[in-house]
């Protein structure tokens, strides 16, 4: 009786308190993922660089796009992140030294894929954080402090 106990609360405990995304949720990411970039302050400017998803052999990593002619680690100033209205604006939550990961999707679905990218913001990433404004389009935005799921390339 007493290892039973202790079996159920451990499975209580788990249910409780898991230390992955539920599959389904890994699954739904590989399927429809949202923009991300990753972002920090250098000499008072908002620097970023993209991250997606890729295959490595059977399983699937995190990696940043490098541009042609961009720097070896990713990373590029981005002058002009303030034309896109972000509310709250991103200065109020990075810290110099230290980086975030943005996710987004656009808040109107024009297609599936918009709609799809938009749920898996939401069940992946969570809830919005603020919203900004790309291209005359409006999109939803959250920042964590980690990529979810699957690793990151090396």
């Amino acid at each position: 009786m007493a290892a039973y106990a202790e079996q159920e609360t451990a499975i209580r405990g788990e249910a409780s308190f898991p230390n992955e995304k539920p599959q389904v949720h890994c699954d739904q990411l590989a399927t429809a993922t949202p923009g991300v970039e990753e972002l920090r302050i250098t000499d008072g400017s908002i620097e970023s660089r993209q991250w997606t998803l890729i295959a490595n052999g059977t399983a699937l990593r995190w990696a940043f796009v490098r541009a042609k002619d961009g720097a070896p680690d990713g990373w590029a100033a981005k002058p002009g992140i303030a034309k896109l209205d972000f509310q709250p604006p991103l200065k109020l939550d990075l810290a110099a030294g230290s980086s975030l990961f943005l996710a987004y999707a656009p808040l109107q679905s024009q297609n599936l894929e918009d709609s799809q990218k938009s749920a898996t913001l939401k069940q992946v990433f969570g809830t919005a954080r603020g919203g900004f404004i790309w291209r005359g389009r409006k999109y939803s935005y959250t920042l964590t402090s980690g990529l979810p799921c699957f690793p990151l390339q090396q």
